[in-house]
This record gives structure tokens, sequence and C-alpha cells, in this order.
């Protein structure tokens, strides 16, 4: 049988984000980890990649917090930004498979938040009750600015900084992960959404996805901790 290979971005950041794209393949399914850890960057030129989308950032009253990789996503790499007055947090992500996106996010005080972003894929999967998500993979980085300010839910907003932005980071991406997990992983509706916007319609292979998917879910995994 031919091998199906499904690309979903569980993309989720601070406030709601956080990146995860893996691929899903039969007898080589990679499961996103449970944690995750931020691992400052100091070497200037590894954040380039952010640099045609800093200007306009600036202009827009964003300030940087800093460049990070992910300790357990080998070739993932993150620039964070703050909004102070406005409470929206930019993180601009290179990604060795879905290459550079932005998501703009912005989290009430009462702990619902709203992502927009321009990632490649993901539009397809669930979301956490209270964490809507737009995917709108063409869309500029002000497109994604306007509209989150326009769709957000009421404030008060919760506001992230270059003190709080690695914890809160962490512990959001932990929260949807734990979510997910108790779900069993993608159900098979996911799957089958995911396989048809990439032209996959075999049922059988995607039953067979989602079977090995779920299996790996179960499979107990070595935790690690969220500081």
């Amino acid at each position: 049988m031919e091998q199906l290979t499904l690309a979903i971005a569980f993309i989720v950041l601070v406030l709601g984000i956080a990146l995860r794209v893996f691929s899903l393949k039969f007898g080589a399914i990679v499961k996103p980890p449970l944690r995750i850890q931020l691992v400052p960057v100091d070497d200037r030129a590894k954040g380039r990649f952010a640099d045609p989308h800093r200007r306009e950032l600036e202009s827009l009253g964003f300030t940087p917090m800093g460049i990070y990789h992910v300790r357990e996503m080998p070739g993932v790499t993150l620039a964070a930004f703050t909004q102070s007055n406005q409470a929206v947090c930019a993180v601009i992500y290179r990604h060795p498979m879905a290459g550079v996106f932005i998501d703009m996010v912005s989290m009430s005080e009462n702990d619902r938040g709203l992502t927009v972003t321009n990632a490649p894929a993901g539009g397809n999967l669930d979301q956490p009750p209270g964490h809507a998500k737009i995917f709108e993979p063409k869309a500029a980085l002000r497109r994604l600015y306007d509209r989150v300010l326009a769709e957000r839910p009421e404030g008060p907003y919760r506001r992230v900084d270059a003190s709080n932005f690695v914890r809160v980071f962490e512990t959001e991406y932990a929260r949807e992960m734990e979510w997910r997990a108790k779900r069993g992983g993608p159900t098979a509706d996911e799957v089958r959404r995911e396989a048809h916007a990439m032209g996959i319609r075999s049922e059988k292979q995607i039953q067979k996805a989602t079977e090995k998917l779920r299996k790996q879910y179960g499979e107990p995994r070595q935790p690690t901790g969220v500081r």
C-alpha cells in the first residue's frame, strides 16, 4: 500500500500559541512533545529570518522580547515581540518544514484568547474551548494585526512582556497539549479534514493514520518540566 504522509501543524502560541508541526507516516509517526523549553539565542544573526517584518512591527509599536530555540524541536526558532498598549503578542517562527510564518495573539484576563496566523497548515484541527484560531495562510502582517484587534474577545487583556514571555509560552503550550492528549490525540474527523485538504480521499488510509497516531498518544512519555 502506498505510504501516506499527512503534514499537520499544531499551532498554539503563547496566549494560545505554540508551534507543533509534525508528520504522520505509516510506521513512522512523530508525535509532538507534551512539554517544551525555550532556549534564548544570543547570536543576533540567528534571528535574521524575522528582519523583513521587524521594521513593520516597530512601526506598529511592537518591541522585541527575544529570540529562542525550542529545545525539543530541532530547527525551530522564534522571535517574539510585544505591543503593550494593545496587549498583543507577535511571534515569528522559522520551521524547517513550514518555513517562516507569523502569529498575532491576544488573550483576555478571563482566559479567552484569539490567535490569527498565516501558518501554512493547521486550520483543520479542533481548538481548545475559548482559544480560537483564524488561519489565513497568505495574509500580510498588517492583516493579521488588524484582525486580532477587531475579532478578539472583550477585555481587559492579559499583558506579556520580556519578563514573563517564556513562562507563559511554555505553560500555554503544555495546557493545549494536555487537552489534546486527554482526547487521545487527533480525532478521525481532524485527520480526515486534513487529508481531504491534501487531496487524500482513501478512508482506509485515513483510518490507518488515525489509529497509529492515537496509539502513540496512548503510549507513556517521559515528562519534562515547564519552568
